[in-house]
């Protein structure tokens, strides 16, 4: 007996544990546009920390469903024959005899169910001005515990009906589907059941006035089998699926004390029904949440998404956001390579330069006898023979610096000045440049080799064979130094056609860019929104799961 009571207390500590997590997450959200869902938690709260148990009603308006909870119960508490339906859900659970009807303006009303059963039948079917009508009554399969559910007809022309339906069933434990005989292959049957199904529910089928069946058309277990292939075709897997008839209650097909022992043991599975029910029913508040979130944005998700298919480029799926970004990457970098062009080929141009004088040899064993003949014409004191030395020696000087040159241009025009102007023409070529302009400069490039630059390059008083290899080297880095001037300026003619062929592109690309750019803009601003949508959904399962 007293583990009895322990394993009750424990279970009563669990639902209040989990309907304060419910109510948190109602708190949490309140803030936010979202009119509905803190109602349904908090709803769902109350249900919770009493472990009450719901079973709905649902189905075809006139399936009989408000005939089936009468007779159940055993007393006329719903409305039926002549008012086809009720308009609001219909809550009718065990305990004293009481009756609150919930409005929308006017608070919450009360009658006595003994005397006032008609006007409440009334208000039952008043969709306009109720919102909700609750029933106490003892004597029936009910206790306070366990309540029926009887919501509107589904296919009612009434959107408000159906509203009223969907809108409590986050409070439905399991929920029964009435249909008519004749109406079981309706579509509106397959779609309900399957969302009942995709959202967790426990649902079972009742097939109702089954005596309209005419068995010389079509035996009861063919139609059996049509039924159970039609809700199959559908993907969907009822928990079970009874077959009744009230008109005839000797039926030999009718199942109905079938159907009562079922909800009897559901009501008597109680806590363990209602302990897994809510926590899938707080799912899915969780996910209806994120569907108000996703509405609310809806307008601008859509603006975001209107102006994706604005901005077009050849080639790109604008709505890709990954391709998007691997576009707007490479653009970037052509963008990069573009700015940086100029610089580059500025940079491997003189490299290329360079390495063309470096290794182009100007002096040779020749040219170093002719430079010692040449500087030793140069010293003071220099003087050819006895007679008319002064023009003699004139002459002689004349002679050797006219070796001197000859040599000099002769490794000068081999040596470098061809290779150099075959290297320069060839630059434009290298960034797919063509200017006849710039092929002349190249061609009429001159570096002159005067007796003025060799006299520049000799230093009085030197005489060994030492200074002579010096000189040489002077002269020689003299002479490339012209070449390296003269070829940094057409450097600069072919930089800058290089920099007018990079603007040119760089305005394309840039206009590229600017479109990429707004892209992933968008594409952000759309992740912003998808990452709040699931941030609100990962923080109401964080409190739902771990109470954080």
């Amino acid at each position: 007996m007293v583990q009895v009571q322990s394993h009750v207390m424990e279970r009563a500590a669990d639902f209040a544990q989990l309907a304060d997590r419910l109510e948190r997450m109602a708190s949490s959200i309140e803030e936010t546009k979202d009119d509905a869902t803190p109602g349904k938690l908090l709803q769902l709260a109350e249900k919770t920390r009493g472990a009450e148990l719901n079973i709905a009603f649902c189905g075809h308006f006139s399936a009989g469903k408000s005939t089936m909870i009468n007779t159940l119960l055993g007393a006329s508490l719903l409305p039926s024959n002549p008012i086809p339906t009720s308009a609001n859900v219909v809550k009718i659970r065990g305990g004293e005899k009481a009756a609150r009807v919930y409005t929308h303006n006017n608070g919450v009303l009360t009658f006595d169910p003994d005397t006032e059963m008609e006007k409440l039948k009334q208000f039952a079917v008043d969709g306009d001005t109720v919102e909700w009508v609750e029933v106490s009554y003892p004597g029936t399969m009910l206790n306070e515990k366990a309540s029926l559910l009887d919501t509107p007809g589904i296919d009612s022309t009434d959107a408000a009906h159906k509203i009223a339906t969907e809108s409590a069933l986050h409070l439905a434990d399991v929920v029964i589907y009435m249909m008519d005989y004749n109406h079981v292959q309706a579509e509106e049957n397959f779609n309900f059941t399957k969302t009942l199904k995709d959202r967790g529910k426990p649902v079972y089928l009742v097939i109702n006035m089954i005596d309209k069946h005419i068995d010389f058309e079509l035996d009861f277990d063919s139609y059996k089998e049509s039924v159970e292939e039609a809700f199959a075709t559908w993907n969907i897997e009822p928990d079970g699926i009874f077959y009744t008839s009230l008109a005839e209650p000797d039926h030999e097909e009718n199942q109905y004390e079938a159907f009562r022992a079922l909800l009897e043991q559901l009501i008597a599975d109680r806590e363990k029904l209602v302990s897994k029910t809510v926590a899938d029913a707080a799912e899915h508040l969780i996910e209806e949440h994120v569907q108000v979130l996703r509405r609310q944005n809806a307008a601008e998700r859509q603006e975001l998404e209107n102006r994706l298919d604005e901005l077009q480029l050849p080639a790109l799926d604008s709505r890709d956001a990954g391709r998007v970004k691997n576009a707007l990457q490479t653009a970037e970098e052509a963008a990069s390579e573009l700015a940086s062009r100029v610089d580059k080929a500025r940079k491997q141009m003189e490299k290329e330069l360079a390495a063309l004088l470096d290794n182009a040899r100007l002096t040779y064993y020749s040219t170093n006898e002719a430079a010692e003949q040449y500087l030793e014409s140069r010293k003071p004191g220099f003087k050819m023979g006895l007679f008319f030395s002064g023009k003699k020696t004139e002459e002689e000087r004349a002679r050797r610096l006219d070796v001197l040159l000859a040599d000099l241009r002769e490794k000068v025009a081999a040596n470098l000045d061809f290779h150099f102007k075959e290297l320069l023409s060839k630059f434009p070529e290298q960034f797919d440049l063509r200017d006849e302009a710039y092929h002349a400069a190249v061609y009429a490039t001159t570096i002159e080799v005067t007796a003025e630059f060799l006299a520049s390059h000799v230093k009085d008083g030197a005489s060994t064979r030492e200074y002579v290899m010096n000189y040489c080297s002077d002269i020689s880095n003299g002479i490339k130094t012209e070449y390296r001037r003269a070829g940094l300026g057409l450097i600069d003619q072919v930089a800058a056609l290089i920099r007018k062929q990079t603007e040119q592109e760089s305005m394309a690309l840039q206009k590229q860019l600017a479109v990429l750019r707004e892209l992933m803009q968008i594409h952000a601003r759309l992740g912003q929104l998808a990452a709040m949508e699931q941030a609100a959904r990962q923080r109401l399962q964080a409190i739902l799961r771990e109470g954080a």
